[in-house]
C-alpha cells in the first residue's frame, strides 16, 4: 500500500489533466461499451425514455505508466478521476441524466502498468425517443441513444466499439418492461459534421415491440362489445321509441368515453393512430343504429299499434285536398317507391306526400309487424363489422405496405 501511494503521487506530481493523452499525435481512440441494467418507461406524451446503464470506457494514457513487482493493475476510487484527464462524453439527445450519487458516486478506475485506463460509470440516461404512432397500438417504436465526444475533432479523439463484441451493448437476463419487448439493439459507429469540423460518435438503437394485450382487453374488446350492444335495437319493437333512441346514445356515449380514457397519455399528434381509427369506425356503427331507427320510424311506422292512423306526422293541405278530391293514394306507382335511393332522398328532403300516401296505404288491422329494414340490419351491421375487424387487424398487424 505504501508502495502504491507513492507511486500514485509520484504518477499525479507532474501529470497535466487538461491536456489529453497523445496530444500533437495519433488520435486517441476510446474503446466504449455498455451494460444496460433497467430500461423504461417510455413517456409518449413526451416521447422520452429512460435507462439505468454502466457506461464503460478505455483508452490508453502513457502518462501513468508504472512498473511494481507482482502488481499489473491497480483500481481506485472515483475520487482518482478528478486528477486525470477523461473524455468528455455527452448525450447528444440526452435530457436530465443524472450519474448516481449513493452512498458514493457510482464511478470507479483501473490502471494497468501499461498506461491503460478503464473506466466504468453507474448513469440514469434519459433521452428524446421520436414515435411515430401511426399504427399505435400495434407500433415498433426504435429508441436512439446517441453520444460522443464534446470539443474534440476526429483528428483528436475517435470513438469505436470494441472490436470482439458485434453490438458492444450488453443486457441483463431479467431487464424486462411492462408495456414493450426489446426485439434488438443496434450498435454503430458514426460521425457528425459541423461548421467547426468533424466529430466520432456511437448510436445505439433499441428496437422495441409494444405489448397489445393491454388494449385488447381494455379498449378492443369492450368497444367491440359495445357495438354488439347497440345491434339489440334492431329486436326491439319498432314503437318502442324511448328505449332504441336511448340504447343507441348509451353505446355512443360509452365508447367516446372509451376513447378519451386511451388518448389521456398520447401526444396530440396532427394524424389519425390505429386506435383513433378504430374508436372512430366503432362510433359510426353506434351512430348508424340511431339512423337505421330513424329510418325504420319514418318508412315503416305507420300506424300505432291501436289500429288508427298515426297523427305524428302533419299532411299538408294540399295533399289533403287531393286526398278529397277522389285520388285513390293507395293506387300510386311501387315500383319507383321501392328503390332505396328514391325512399332515401324521400327521407332527407321529409316528403309529407310520400309519408301520407303510405298511411294510406297500411293495412288497419295488421298493425306495425317486424320492419323489412330490421330484418335486413341483423345481417348488414354485423357482417360489415366483422369484414371491418378482418381487414383492420390484417392492415395493422403485417399486410400494409409500407
Amino acid at each position: 500500500m505504501r508502495n502504491v501511494t507513492s507511486l500514485l503521487d509520484k504518477l499525479l506530481q507532474k501529470y497535466e489533466k487538461s491536456v489529453r493523452p497523445g496530444i500533437g499525435g495519433e488520435p486517441l481512440v476510446i474503446k466504449t461499451n455498455m451494460l444496460i441494467r433497467s430500461i423504461g418507461p417510455i413517456t409518449e406524451s413526451e416521447m422520452t425514455y429512460s435507462l439505468q446503464c454502466y457506461l464503460r470506457q478505455s483508452w490508453h494514457d502513457e502518462r501513468l505508466k508504472f512498473d511494481l513487482p507482482n502488481i499489473t493493475e491497480v483500481t481506485l476510487s472515483n475520487s482518482f478521476l478528478k486528477d486525470i484527464w477523461k473524455p468528455n462524453t455527452y448525450f447528444l439527445n440526452g435530457r436530465l441524466s443524472v450519474q448516481p450519487n449513493i452512498t458514493v458516486p457510482n464511478a470507479f478506475v483501473r490502471i494497468r502498468k501499461d498506461g491503460s485506463i478503464y473506466m466504468s460509470r453507474r448513469l440514469t440516461i434519459n433521452a428524446k425517443c421520436p414515435l411515430n404512432l401511426l399504427d399505435y397500438p400495434m407500433d415498433a417504436p426504435v429508441c436512439p441513444l446517441l453520444f460522443g465526444g464534446y470539443g474534440y475533432t476526429t483528428d483528436e479523439i475517435i470513438y469505436r466499439w470494441p472490436a470482439n463484441n458485434k453490438s458492444g451493448v450488453e443486457i441483463y437476463d431479467d431487464v424486462t418492461m411492462s408495456q414493450f419487448d426489446i426485439a434488438s439493439i443496434l450498435a454503430k459507429n458514426t460521425t457528425y459534421s459541423s461548421s467547426v469540423g468533424t466529430y466520432s460518435g456511437l448510436e445505439v438503437y433499441f428496437h422495441l415491440k409494444r405489448h397489445i394485450g393491454f388494449f385488447m382487453l381494455q379498449t378492443y374488446l369492450p368497444c367491440t362489445l359495445i357495438v354488439c350492444l347497440s345491434w339489440v335495437s334492431f329486436w326491439i319493437n319498432r314503437d318502442a321509441a324511448p328505449a332504441r333512441v336511448l340504447l343507441g346514445v348509451t353505446t355512443i356515449l360509452s365508447t367516446a368515453a372509451v376513447g378519451l380514457i386511451q388518448r389521456d397519455g398520447l401526444p396530440r399528434v396532427p394524424y389519425a393512430t390505429a386506435l383513433d381509427v378504430f374508436l372512430n369506425v366503432c362510433i359510426c356503427y353506434n351512430l348508424a343504429a340511431i339512423i337505421q331507427y330513424a329510418a325504420v320510424n319514418y318508412f315503416t311506422k305507420i300506424i300505432p299499434k291501436e289500429g288508427s292512423t298515426s297523427d305524428d306526422e302533419d299532411v299538408t293541405t294540399e295533399d289533403t285536398k287531393e286526398n278529397q278530391n277522389g285520388v285513390n293514394l293507395s293506387k300510386l306507382p311501387r315500383k319507383t317507391q321501392s328503390r332505396c335511393l328514391f325512399l332515401f332522398c324521400k327521407c332527407l328532403i321529409g316528403n309529407f306526400r310520400f309519408r301520407y300516401d303510405m298511411v294510406a296505404s297500411a293495412d288497419i288491422t295488421s298493425g306495425n309487424s317486424v320492419s323489412n329494414i330490421d330484418i335486413l340490419s341483423r345481417y348488414i351491421f354485423p357482417f360489415s363489422f366483422c369484414l371491418f375487424q378482418a381487414f383492420y387487424w390484417a392492415w395493422y398487424l403485417g399486410l400494409k405496405p409500407y
